[in-house]
C-alpha cells in the first residue's frame, strides 16, 4: 500500500477527505433546514403580530361604535354633540366631537364618494 509524503496511507486519507464532505453535506443541509425554520417563525411572527395590533384596536372601535349608535351619549354637551377622547397607536391622545344630523330620506339617497355617485342601500 502507497503512503503519502506524511507517512499516512493514502486510503486513509481518501477516507477523512469523503467523510469530511459527507459531513459538509450533512452540516450544510442542517443550515439550511433551520434557516428555512427560522424564516417561517418571522412570519408567524409578523402575522400573530398584526392580529395583536388588530384586537388591541377593537375595544377603541366599540368605543366609536357605541357613541355612534348611542341616543345619547354621557359626553354630550348643550349643542348636542358628543365628545369622545380616543388614542392612536403612537399613544396619542385626540378629541372627536360628533355631531348626529338625522333627515327623512324621501325615496332614493345619494352621495358623493372620490367624485363618483353611489346611491345608498338601506342595510338588511
Amino acid at each position: 500500500m502507497e503512503e503519502a509524503v506524511t507517512g499516512i496511507p493514502v486510503a486513509f486519507q481518501v477516507g477523512v477527505g469523503i467523510f469530511a464532505a459527507l459531513a459538509a453535506v450533512f452540516f450544510f443541509a442542517k443550515y439550511r433546514e433551520a434557516a428555512a425554520a427560522l424564516q417561517v417563525s418571522e412570519k408567524v411572527k409578523k402575522k400573530y403580530s398584526r392580529e395583536l395590533d388588530r384586537l388591541q384596536d377593537v375595544a377603541k372601535l366599540r368605543v366609536v361604535r357605541d357613541a355612534l349608535l348611542s341616543e345619547q351619549g354621557d359626553n354630550v354637551d348643550d349643542e348636542g354633540r358628543q365628545h369622545l377622547l380616543l388614542r392612536d397607536a403612537d399613544g396619542r391622545l385626540f378629541h372627536v366631537a360628533l355631531q348626529k344630523t338625522v333627515a327623512p330620506a324621501d325615496g332614493e339617497v345619494a352621495i358623493t364618494r372620490n367624485g363618483e355617485r353611489v346611491v345608498l342601500q338601506e342595510p338588511r
